[in-house]
């Protein structure tokens, strides 16, 4: 970071704001990115809190009345670094430069100073850099210490290494604590193109945000008053950020009425299928009847059809005698009949859903742009399906990048559902899609199902690394294992389910084809209202 003077002369009244945080605490790193606030909230005995806007929405630096309401959470890069480096240690110096502010911050007990009598750990006394002169003299030491040698790099040649002053601590320092950190510095460059850069005590860089850096102004324009400024930056912040997010929720909701729509279309057409089970039943009827004069190895038989007098042509299984693939069509056809109080549950839930996320999208276009109107509308959308992920717009999901593009998200080879307690279980939809989804998708940890003796699909219950799946969503994850498989419509069926890590797919195996070893099996009671329940909360693949 350059010595821009011109900019810190003007900064008199900041660096005089600042003052008060020297010695402080550091309680909480906070940072909106998508607006460009960083906060650091420290504590004396008077909580404060510094803002700094570093864009690309909001530009300047204060003293704030209150933390932002809408920021990221810990899991961002950047607020990770700071709690990591700085929350829980002490400011030791803050310096008002012309081209930013640096924030150095430290263990008060792991600072190395010398001493005339041989040198020993101290903590020389610490006072604020005046800003036209920079971080030299201005620090001055306990009587008998002097700041070791070492310049804090990026603060100019003059810049000792500093110390924080406590009462009552002088030549006999306390020793370091076994472990402690040397600490950290933060500079922040205010600007629409400003930059925030974490460094470590060396001098090296932690973190720079953002990640291809920012093109700073040549000097910063501090303002005459910091609390006034700060009031203005946060408000400024989460009118921004409330935007953002009102758009974001607003694309989600849409998103989640077009996958209802989806849905509700599939399971008509799962009804309209209903009308082919007369034909199922009759054509298992007249291949039992004449399957003995079709030929071994027919891949399709011409059937009589006594009620017309006409020809059926049927599909065969040419591996299979014709007259054994009867219980295939009878088999099918109770499939369908069993299936279809469920399918009308479904249907009718889904018709729900899709009425509330209409109300629902209406209610977000005529809403305030304000966390406080946003928050009730995003319950509520979580409460139809719709994901965190999505109503955050997070950049990390593919979805919500092709969803800004423009164009239409990558399809996924699974649909997930939701268990009661909210899990999440992964169902693949075909025999290609079941091998991506146990081979690319889930982790060795994970757990792995699949309807036991019969054909279906892969589901996948991810878990965390060491956890246990909880007995629900066990229950869960085999109902769905059970209806996407060939024993869909049955009272009871037996499921396996192992570790990830113990399924393997053997070379030129078929599609979806899997063998799994430490195998335990659980007998599953097909129950309407659970399965019901668990259709109803698809996400569209």
């Amino acid at each position: 970071m350059e010595d821009h003077t011109g900019g810190a002369a003007q900064g008199g009244a900041l660096a005089e704001a600042l003052a008060r945080c020297v010695g402080a605490r550091i309680d909480a790193a906070h940072a909106n990115p998508a607006t460009g606030l960083v906060a650091l909230a420290v504590y004396d005995g008077t909580r404060r809190a510094l803002g700094a806007g570093i864009g690309p929405r909001v530009s300047g630096v204060g003293i704030l009345p209150r933390l932002p309401r809408l920021r990221a959470g810990t899991s961002h890069p950047l607020v990770a670094a700071m709690r990591a480096h700085l929350v829980g240690r002490r400011v030791l110096a803050i310096e008002v430069r012309g081209d930013g502010i640096v924030i150095v911050a430290g263990d008060d007990d792991a600072v190395m100073v010398e001493n005339d009598r041989g040198g020993a750990w101290g903590a020389p006394r610490l006072g604020l850099a005046a800003p036209e002169a920079g971080l030299g003299p201005a620090a001055v030491p306990e009587p008998g210490l002097r700041p070791a040698a070492v310049p804090e790099p990026g603060l100019g040649a003059a810049a000792p290494r500093l110390g924080l002053a406590e009462p009552g601590l002088g030549a006999a320092a306390r020793p370091p604590r076994l472990g402690s950190s040397p600490g950290a510095r933060l500079e922040l460059v205010p600007g629409r193109r400003g930059e925030a850069r974490l460094l470590d005590a060396a001098g090296h860089l932690i973190l720079r945000w953002p990640p291809q850096g920012g093109a700073p102004q040549a000097a910063v324009a501090y303002p005459a008053d910091p609390l006034a400024a700060g009031a203005a930056l946060v408000e400024a912040s989460d009118d921004a950020a409330a935007g953002q997010e009102k758009a974001a929720l607003a694309r989600a909701v849409k998103a989640r009425r077009a996958a209802l729509e989806r849905r509700a279309e599939a399971v008509r057409g799962d009804l309209g299928r209903l009308g082919s089970v007369a034909r199922l039943q009759k054509t298992g009827q007249l291949l039992l009847a004449q399957g003995a004069r079709v030929p071994r190895g027919a891949a399709k038989a011409l059937l009589d059809d006594w009620e017309t007098g006409g020809k059926i042509e049927v599909a065969l299984d040419p591996s299979r005698p014709a007259k054994a693939q009867a219980e295939a069509f009878f088999a099918k056809a109770r499939r369908y009949q069993r299936g279809e109080a469920v399918m009308r549950a479904r249907l009718a839930e889904t018709e729900r859903a899709l009425s509330a996320i209409a109300a629902l999208e209406a209610d977000v276009a005529a809403a305030e742009a304000r966390p406080e109107s946003l928050e009730p509308l995003a319950q509520r959308a979580r409460s139809l399906g719709v994901s965190r992920a999505e109503l955050a717009g997070e950049p990390g999901t593919s979805g919500a990048r092709a969803l800004r593009a423009g164009r239409p998200a990558p399809r996924r080879p699974f649909h997930a559902y939701r268990s009661a307690s909210g899990a999440a279980i992964l169902v693949g939809r075909s025999a290609e899609d079941n091998d991506a989804l146990t081979t690319k998708h889930a982790r060795p940890h994970d757990l792995w199902l699949h309807a036991k003796g019969v054909t279906g699909s892969h589901v996948v219950v991810p878990l965390a690394k060491g956890a246990s799946c909880p007995a629900d969503v066990l229950v869960d994850a085999a109902t769905l294992a059970a209806h996407f498989s060939d024993a869909r419509g049955e009272a009871v069926c037996e499921v396996s389910y192992v570790q990830r890590r113990y399924v393997r797919k053997p070379r030129g195996a078929a599609p979806g084809a899997v063998v799994f070893d430490r195998e335990k099996v659980i007998a599953v009671r097909i129950e309407g209202d659970r399965l019901s329940r668990l259709l109803a909360t698809k996400e569209e693949g």
